[in-house]
């Protein structure tokens, strides 16, 4: 049985009696004229009588008042807050600071142990007390409780503090032993940015983050932000992806030796270290690596490009796979290399209006996703044509096991041309970004 499935926001209260009889009154009253059902005297008879028997303190600034009603056919869950706590008479005698109402089916006793368990499980820890006593609003704690992983943020900050700490201490030094450039460090796995506060350093950080906004105004430290334009990748795609966009921002170059820090999002611990030498990993990361990277394409555009394919992979079009191609830059030279399959559905708009920047095209180009044939972008954003066949002649080294025509396409096609290719695997999700004809990136299927 889940707690969240018993109580709303409109039960939780912050008590203000200061001793056990009048606290455990105040909480059934307030309980009783939100859920006008109850019957105030009987339910107040019920929870003293069952009090009479055995005190309802069970740890350490915890207690749970509970009743069986004949006449109730569901659970309902209150919980009383008092911060400056509560003379309980508890076994350790220390006051009270969290009471747990539960009023349970007299029918159904057994459901109404389990949730008892649930209860105590839940409050039991005191990282857990703390944290919903630290709360500043009944809105907070109810957030708190409604939301597992939020607790579960909250409940181990001096572990998960002392160890970033720790790890951002090694960082340091094995940046300054090693020379590197700088220090890829993923925000998102931070329960928030204290441990970089108070941190001096005069190497530059590159914070990783899917999120937007990222406050790095308290920061002393030199520091850049690369945004990953979206969330759920697996720990090795982040790091290449925030490679990606590191170099073709400018901030880091091929030669530079960097220190990475990352960690899962929201887990609240930095838990992989790592020096990436760019010498020596572009070779396999980035096989051709022009000297212009993206060649006419702007950074921004690139990530929305990413950002919508990912989109199209993990969601796909009413309840089907597609698959599709994004051919972005050099379009002069990519137009005399395709026909259209279709007539062009961008003809006659203006370039505002078809700009993959404008978030009112998403929608757009997923429906189009969904026809055969390659979608043509320019360098800025502004898509083209969609419905293309590509018709590059070139022949190609043998792809890897498992890619098809599209990608086939997709490589032939930056082979001789100075374009992008973005690919969609209908039957994988894969997204895999093509340059000079080659692989240059390849994204598992985004989680969540």
């Amino acid at each position: 049985m889940n707690l969240q499935d018993y109580l709303s926001q409109d039960r939780v209260f912050y008590i203000e009696q200061k001793k056990k009889v009048p606290a455990i009154r105040e909480l059934v009253e307030r309980t009783c004229a939100e859920v006008t059902s109850l019957n105030l005297r009987k339910t107040l008879q019920a929870v003293e009588d069952r009090e009479s028997v055995v005190s309802s303190w069970v740890a350490p600034g915890i207690a749970i008042p509970h009743a069986r009603l004949p006449d109730l056919d569901r659970f309902i869950v209150s919980i009383g807050v008092s911060p400056a706590g509560i003379e309980y008479e508890s076994a350790d005698g220390h006051p009270v600071h969290l009471l747990i109402l539960i009023l349970g089916d007299a029918r159904r006793a057994d459901q109404h142990i389990l949730l008892l368990a649930e209860v105590a499980r839940t409050f039991r820890s005191e990282s857990s007390r703390r944290a919903i006593l630290s709360a500043t609003s009944v809105a907070e704690i109810y957030e708190i409780l409604h939301k597992p992983e939020a607790l579960t943020r909250m409940i181990a900050p001096s572990r998960t503090t002392g160890i970033n700490t720790i790890i951002l201490s090694h960082a340091l030094d094995l940046a300054r032993e090693v020379r590197a450039e700088a220090i890829l460090l993923n925000t998102d796995a931070l329960q928030n940015l204290d441990p970089l506060r108070s941190l001096k350093s005069e190497t530059t950080f590159l914070l990783v983050t899917s999120r937007r906004p990222i406050d790095t105004n308290q920061l002393s430290f030199p520091h850049k932000i690369i945004h990953l334009p979206f969330s759920g990748l697996n720990r090795a795609n982040q790091i290449d992806l925030a490679l990606l966009l590191s170099l073709s921002h400018g901030f880091l170059s091929r030669k530079d030796r960097i220190v990475s820090l990352f960690g899962h999002p929201d887990s609240g611990v930095l838990d992989s270290l790592m020096v990436i030498d760019l010498s020596q990993e572009l070779p396999t990361f980035l096989p051709t690596y022009p000297a212009d990277l993206l060649g006419d394409v702007a950074p921004a555009v690139l990530e929305r490009i990413l950002q919508i394919a990912t989109s199209i992979a993990r969601e796909g079009r009413e309840g089907k796979a597609i698959g599709t191609i994004f051919v972005v830059g050099d379009f002069e030279q990519v137009r005399t290399m395709s026909r259209q399959l279709v007539i062009n559905p961008f003809k006659g708009y203006t370039e505002e209006e078809k700009s993959v920047l404008d978030p009112s095209l998403e929608e757009t180009l997923k429906e189009f996703a969904t026809i055969d044939g390659a979608f043509l972008i320019s360098g800025d954003g502004v898509v083209q044509a969609a419905g293309t066949y590509l018709r590059p002649e070139v022949a190609l080294e043998v792809l890897p096991s498992g890619l098809g025509a599209r990608h086939a396409a997709a490589a032939g096609i930056t082979a001789v041309t100075d374009a992008l290719a973005v690919v969609i695997s209908q039957s994988t999700g894969r997204v895999s970004l093509f340059r000079a004809g080659k692989t240059m990136l390849m994204l598992e299927r985004p989680s969540g």
